[in-house]
């Protein structure tokens, strides 16, 4: 299915780490797996309402990659900017695999690289979110055990990326993050008044049957 372009943002906890290197202890080099294939995300869990979301591996090829301007970025913020790939250009190494898509890179020389490359040592920031845009996805609703609707969306094609984030935890800041969580608790919102009315209509005739 089609949808509106919307950038979204992922967080993922990917296994960041300075690449052990016995040979040079001044490695500066950093790597960690940004984007994992047919893993479920839990977008919103709520009393009447669950959204899910799965990356699938169609969703990336070496094509796609070659045609992408990548920045490597530092807590969602773009002046803070450590690597790019610009249509497989530069210092920011891609490496798709079966399981997801991988990266590495040599921190720069600078404030900037310092800080993060002695934060990822000492385990505060942990793992990684990617800033994309949705072009296909197949969207399913059940009913769960306990009467919950439960949707849960598969992407099947990106029509861009365009940024990794090192991050520390899923602290969504973008605005469309923000978004996403407001049309999920409206629709909470929605399926918790339409319950109320079917119950009250329900208790009213079952009143008038009396």
């Amino acid at each position: 299915m089609k949808k509106e372009l919307q950038k979204r943002m992922l967080f993922m906890a990917s296994g960041l780490q300075v690449r052990e290197d016995s040979l040079d202890n001044n490695n500066r080099t950093i790597e960690g797996c940004a984007i994992v294939f047919n893993k479920e995300t839990v977008l919103y869990e709520g009393r009447y309402y669950r959204e899910r979301e799965i990356i699938s591996p169609s969703c990336i090829t070496e094509e796609f990659l070659q045609s992408q301007d990548i920045k490597l970025n530092l807590l969602h913020e773009r002046s803070d900017s450590l690597a790019r790939n610009n249509k497989g250009e530069g210092t920011l190494t891609l490496d798709l695999r079966e399981d997801g898509l991988y990266f590495s890179v040599p921190l720069p020389e600078c404030d900037l690289g310092d800080r993060a490359l002695a934060l990822i040592r000492n385990k505060t920031y942990t793992g990684c979110s990617f800033e994309f845009w949705p072009e296909e996805s197949n969207e399913s609703t059940t009913i769960d055990k306990d009467g919950r609707e439960d949707t849960l969306i598969v992407h099947t094609k990106f029509n861009k990326i365009s940024a990794l984030t090192i991050a520390m935890d899923p602290a969504y800041i973008d605005t469309t993050i923000n978004e996403a969580r407001e049309h999920c608790s409206k629709k909470e919102s929605d399926i918790e008044k339409r319950m109320s009315e079917e119950e009250e209509a329900e208790d009213n005739r079952i009143a008038d049957e009396r």
